[in-house]
């Protein structure tokens, strides 16, 4: 396990070193939670994040690399909450581009998209547009049939209530993911961000759950 010394100025304040603050991907103003366990040890936490629903959308993945490495024990442990806190990383810095992207009317309006069916009815209520990143648009373009098929119901569901759906809470912003419902497309995901000051949602990517896994992994390394 990787140790850091660092030395208390006189008023009790502490410089957390670049590598550090970069590692856990803290900004100014973040708050930072100190945790004195039974033997005396203290242990620094992030205190307003959590990565804990990452763990369920992806803990299969990560064990198994991590088994492939040959991690065991401690170092599994470690290693295993190092994983999700990159990877949940990597979901906030896609979503810092849909938010410039959305700023600059980069972003593309799901119903102006001509693979995808537009003749369904919009929700009378509907108080949220639903946007896909270029990365998320090539996504569309590589499904087919079925799978294809189910992508429309999904932004209207999206329309009307996407905090409805799974958060996978990065640290600084709103991400959630969509399931797709049918058994061929059953292991499809719809990752997305909510942005509540704009009613805007943004899909970052789609895909089955091991490609978009891989895609952030490769991201994160």
């Amino acid at each position: 396990m990787k140790s850091y010394r660092v030395k208390m100025k006189a008023r009790g304040e502490i410089a957390l070193p670049a590598e550090l603050q970069n590692f856990l991907g803290l900004m100014p103003g973040d708050y930072l939670e100190i945790r004195i366990d039974p033997e005396g040890k203290l242990n620094l936490c992030t205190a307003e994040r959590s990565v804990g629903p990452l763990s369920d959308f992806f803990e299969d993945f990560i064990l198994n690399d991590l088994h492939k490495e040959g991690c065991s024990g401690d170092l599994l442990q470690t290693r295993y909450l190092e994983r999700k806190i990159q990877l949940s990383t990597v979901l906030d810095r896609l979503s810092e581009e849909a938010r410039l992207s959305l700023s600059q009317g980069h972003t593309l309006w799901w119903r102006e998209i001509p693979i995808l069916d537009n003749g369904h009815p919009q929700y009378q209520s509907e108080e949220w547009k639903v946007f896909l990143t270029s990365r998320a648009e090539r996504n569309l373009i590589k499904l087919q049939g079925r799978v294809l098929k189910e992508i429309p119901q999904v932004m209207l569901n999206l329309e009307h209530d996407p905090l409805e759906f799974k958060r996978l809470n990065g640290p600084y912003y709103s991400i959630h993911r969509v399931s797709l419902a049918s058994e061929i497309s059953k292991h499809y995901r719809v990752i997305y961000t909510v942005f509540p000051e704009e009613k805007a949602v943004e899909i970052l990517t789609v895909g089955e759950r091991k490609e978009i896994y891989d895609f952030l992994k490769g991201m994160a390394l």
